[in-house]
């Protein structure tokens, strides 16, 4: 048999006989589906390669996130610390009053002023105070630091702020550190 060919079935192994197409149409028929595996080929080719530029460019985007994300981290209180600045600034030129000999008057409003400032730069940042003297003890915003039996106030009323406690935006960035009011009796 000229015209036919033995393939072993990869699976089976048995033999299998094909022959070559005798028809013209057979020969077209086969002709337009070797064009279609082609094109179908080529249009695999070109989506496995779209596929790989999208998980490449997928890959790049989480890089350039990440960067930006570490970069906010390393860089994102530069505009807070340039506000502080001046504050800096002030202390320096109060060290150097005390240095030359100035008053305590002066030097003491000079303190105050700084304060000022510095209270007015937390309020721009959205930090405030949290309220402690003579307020009811909330472990969401106080830390007990001791307490005092003495009986003078109703128990679980702060009676002394060893340490201001502030918030930002909602959030405690620091407990005020408080003394405590409890009745002895237990």
């Amino acid at each position: 048999m000229t015209g036919e060919w033995d393939l072993k079935d990869a699976v089976g192994g048995e033999a299998t006989s094909f022959s070559e197409p005798e028809t013209t149409e057979e020969k077209d028929e086969i002709t337009m589906l070797k064009e279609q595996l082609q094109e179908q080929t080529a249009k695999a080719e070109e989506n496995y390669d779209r596929y790989m530029r999208a998980l490449a460019d997928g890959e790049n985007q989480r890089k350039r996130w990440q960067k930006e994300k570490d970069e906010l981290l390393r860089f994102g209180n530069m505009s807070l610390l340039r506000k502080m600045l001046p504050l800096a600034d002030d202390f320096a030129r109060a060290r150097q009053a005390i240095d030359q000999g100035g008053d305590m008057a002066s030097f003491q409003k000079g303190v105050e002023m700084i304060e000022k400032r510095l209270m007015d730069l937390f309020e721009q940042e959205g930090v405030q105070m949290i309220p402690a003297l003579n307020q009811e003890f909330d472990p969401n915003f106080h830390e007990a630091f001791s307490v005092d039996e003495s009986g003078g106030k109703p128990d679980g009323t702060i009676v002394q702020e060893m340490q201001t406690g502030y918030i930002c935006n909602d959030r405690v960035l620091r407990p005020s550190l408080v003394v405590v009011a409890q009745s002895g009796a237990k």
